[in-house]
């Protein structure tokens, strides 16, 4: 790689030095991620998988380059194994499931450990089984992005695929592309060729897909400008319009959800209310009497204690026939109530107006 200094000038060694800073720069796109988990204090929800994919990858390739003795190879290979080992060892600390990582790095170790033996006893016996799992490994690498087009397609939008990576992975391609081609290297020109293409097409949807869903895609603000047509008012429209829908539904969405907490708050204070009432009826019997009651009304008592007395054990019996009587009627009230105030929410939240 470093051969322009020794041996001059050349296309081939210029492409080495280019595609060897380019490559390298992707591999930083790590850094993002173990922001994101330093952050968080933990690898919730951040899978470890790529880190050591990128170290098997970064070793298969580097014995490739040992077998081959490709400087370029070995030099950009050994970078990719050293920042992916850092970014291991970064998860495995911050992560609290130690025990799964621990055996996963532990396979990973085991497949690098294998791959070197496997160079220093057999040799060039296993030059293209390597070859093949390292293109094998460079096409998938190159081929995950793709699980984002569906999203793309159904959105038609590419608010969710990231511009920078698309060119980052189209140049890094190009140039492995064409260095396999200057070095006649089958391993190296079949999956970067196939990840150029592929990185090519993720950067025409750019072109032909607009940015966000309501946009103008910028094929057709070429085509508009083409023909002389005033982009700038067209975005304002736009712009507007959405807008002003936005504003619609958040303040249809204000509106509904006031109208869920008042709903709820009266049906609460109405159930304290109700259950803090007394459960007996305002005109069932009672033997008292008051301080305040008049002295022919204590005589009449007096007089009719006996067949008060004696009618005293069917009292109890009738007051808890009263008492689930008026509890069954509360009950079918409350339920009214709610079914009530439930039908009133429905009509309320479907009506667009109430929000203005």
């Amino acid at each position: 790689m470093f051969e322009i200094f020794t041996q001059g000038f050349s296309f081939l060694n210029l492409l080495s030095i280019l595609a060897f800073f380019t490559t390298v720069g992707l591999f930083f796109c790590g850094i993002p991620i173990c922001r994101q988990i330093w952050k968080r204090k933990d690898t919730k929800e951040i899978s470890g998988a790529p880190f050591l994919m990128g170290v098997v990858g970064g070793c298969c390739w580097m014995t490739y380059g040992w077998l081959k003795n490709d400087g370029t190879v070995k030099w950009v290979t050994g970078c990719q194994v050293i920042l992916y080992t850092t970014y291991t060892i970064f998860y495995w600390c911050m992560t609290k499931k130690k025990l799964w990582i621990s055996l996963k790095v532990l396979g990973v170790i085991g497949i690098c450990t294998s791959l070197v033996l496997g160079v220093h006893f057999f040799g060039m016996k296993i030059f293209h089984p390597l070859g093949i799992v390292c293109l094998t490994l460079n096409i998938a690498d190159f081929a995950a992005p793709l699980g984002g087009i569906r999203v793309v397609i159904r959105r038609w939008a590419t608010s969710t695929l990231p511009l920078p990576l698309c060119i980052a992975n189209f140049l890094v391609s190009s140039e492995w592309f064409l260095y396999g081609l200057l070095k006649n290297d089958f391993y190296l020109i079949f999956p970067n060729g196939v990840g150029s293409l592929l990185a090519f097409i993720q950067l025409l949807l750019f072109i032909v897909l607009p940015r966000k869903p309501g946009q103008r895609a910028p094929l057709v603000m070429l085509w508009m400008w083409i023909r002389g047509v005033k982009i700038e008012e067209t975005k304002e429209i736009v712009a507007e319009l959405g807008e002003c829908e936005e504003k619609k539904m958040n303040r249809a969405q204000r509106w509904s959800q006031k109208i869920k907490m008042n709903v709820s708050t009266v049906a609460e204070e109405l159930e304290n209310v109700i259950y803090n009432l007394p459960t007996k009826d305002q005109f069932a019997y009672t033997h008292k009497i008051g301080d305040d009651d008049s002295s022919s009304e204590k005589t009449v008592e007096t007089t009719e204690e006996p067949k008060k007395t004696s009618a005293s054990p069917v009292i109890p019996a009738i007051e808890a026939v009263k008492d689930s009587e008026f509890e069954r009627k509360m009950r079918n009230s409350l339920r009214a109530a709610q079914e009530a105030r439930e039908a009133t929410l429905r009509r309320t939240i479907s009506s667009p107006d109430l929000s203005d």
